[in-house]
């Protein structure tokens, strides 16, 4: 037996909505740890039949949907200021590191000692 489409709608709103809480306080493991529930939501509701859905239900559906796409576009803004703020923070991280020079596979020509410098050859061919 298939979910009821509100249900499962409300079901997402409610996943959603603990997601963004996560992402408002930047706890990105809670965000991470809801992922799970939201693809399955996602996956319940997508192949969910939405057709039937009896008359008494719409206004209630309308009103979770409404809340849904709010939801969305609050998550999408919390996910673009969690993504920079982690990149920011990477930031700071790889700047504190040491600077090396890039290894190259041959050494420049003033690096190179006395012993690795090719020796030069002469062949004369006398009759």
């Amino acid at each position: 037996m298939t979910p009821a489409p509100l249900a499962v709608t409300i079901q997402l709103v409610d996943i959603l909505a603990r997601e963004n809480a996560a992402l408002d306080a930047m706890d990105l493991s809670g965000a991470i740890a809801l992922l799970p529930a939201k693809r399955s939501a996602l996956e319940i509701l997508r192949t969910t039949d939405t057709a039937g859905l009896p008359a008494d239900q719409r206004p209630a559906m309308e009103a979770a949907l409404g809340r849904l796409r709010r939801l969305v576009g609050e998550n999408r803004r919390l996910l673009e200021r969690a993504l920079h703020a982690q990149s920011r923070v990477i930031a700071i991280v790889a700047s504190a590191l040491p600077q090396r020079e890039a290894q190259t596979r041959y050494p420049r020509a003033h690096q190179r000692s006395a012993a690795t410098r090719p020796t030069a050859w002469s062949l004369v061919a006398r009759a």
